[in-house]
């Protein structure tokens, strides 16, 4: 009777990973690999999706574990990483969510990893109102005062809007008020018409266009909405978490435009700004789609020559973290 012999360690291992390549390995070939070629392969989001963190400074990569709610169903809305100042640690935070009873409202999960315990941990949202983080779910957070900020929405209420806020120290959820009168989504250009974003440390809140009240009808009025649909506001809370300190600071006034959308401010104040103008055909010259960065005090533009538009923009501070047990990028 004949017997099948085992292969020898070496060969085991051989025939156990010969499908499977390391992250390093896999990490580097798609270094190399030009960005539309990478983005024919790419499958729809799933939370079963691994999290690196990457540090360009030290080119130095970190593969999470993997998320606590991988094997649900829940959906993952948004994936941000906010910085620990009181332990000079990073914290990476998920938020789910996923239709409640009937379909009426979203129930809202959160999970936290930390990287000096190099672990996940569940994290609850008890507030005061079922909030729903979509319809912003394109939007990143605003990192400021120690905390992760998003625009939000309460189901069922009569002045839905809100700021959704993470504190980074204690892990707590809370709500912030926009500054009021903002409430509602404003009328006009509705591509992007409320954001977040730091302006000078502050917590600061960009609203576009005048908000039409429905059932007034009175022909002036209107007039003026129309007049100042390419209109933004920029509101900044001086003091953080006091309502009453907000206060709007500047007026801008945009010029032949048909889309607008705002990226967020330098350290100096000055406003990042997507702007889908209008001009003539034979004015081919002159870009569609320009990205410029504007003085908030002397309304002075500067086009930055982007030949394509970004879909994010965020603050970076070099550092040495992930210096060890982190997977090094070459080429």
């Amino acid at each position: 009777m004949s017997q099948t012999r085992e292969p020898p360690p070496h060969r085991r291992i051989l025939q156990q990973n010969k499908n499977h390549l390391p992250h390093d390995i896999v990490l580097n070939i798609l270094a190399r690999l030009p960005v539309k070629s990478v983005l024919r392969f790419r499958d729809d989001p799933t939370n079963a999706d691994p999290i690196y963190l990457w540090n360009p400074s030290i080119r130095k990569v970190k593969r999470l574990p993997d998320s606590i709610y991988s094997l649900t169903h829940f959906d993952r809305v948004s994936t941000e990483l906010a910085y620990q100042s009181e332990t000079n640690d990073y914290k990476v935070v998920n938020i789910y969510q996923m239709p409640g009873p009937n379909h009426r409202w979203f129930e809202v999960e959160a999970e936290v990893y930390t990287l000096s315990s190099n672990s996940w941990r569940k994290i609850g949202i008890s507030l005061t109102n079922n909030i729903v983080v979509s319809p912003f779910t394109n939007k990143t957070s605003t990192f400021v005062s120690g905390a992760l900020h998003w625009l939000g929405y309460i189901s069922e209420a009569a002045f839905p809007y809100m700021i959704l806020s993470f504190d980074v120290n204690n892990d707590k959820f809370g709500e912030i008020a926009l500054p009021d009168g903002q409430q509602l989504l404003p009328q006009g250009l509705m591509a992007d018409p409320n954001s977040l974003m730091v302006f000078k440390g502050k917590l600061a809140f960009i609203t576009l266009g005048y908000r039409h009240i429905s059932g007034v009808i009175n022909y002036e009025y209107s007039d003026f909405v129309i007049s100042h649909r390419n209109s933004c506001f920029i509101w900044v809370m001086r003091e953080y978490g006091v309502h009453e300190s907000w206060s709007k600071l500047f007026f801008v006034k945009f010029e032949n435009i048909n889309y607008v959308h705002f990226l967020g401010c330098t350290s100096l104040g000055e406003l990042l700004v997507i702007k889908n103008g209008v001009y003539p055909k034979f004015n081919a010259e002159r870009r569609r789609k320009v990205i410029v960065s504007l003085d908030l005090e002397t309304l002075h533009e500067k086009d930055l020559g982007f030949q394509n538009a970004p879909h994010i923009a965020n603050s970076f501070m070099e550092s040495l973290v992930l210096l060890d047990g982190a997977t090094e990028l070459s080429g």
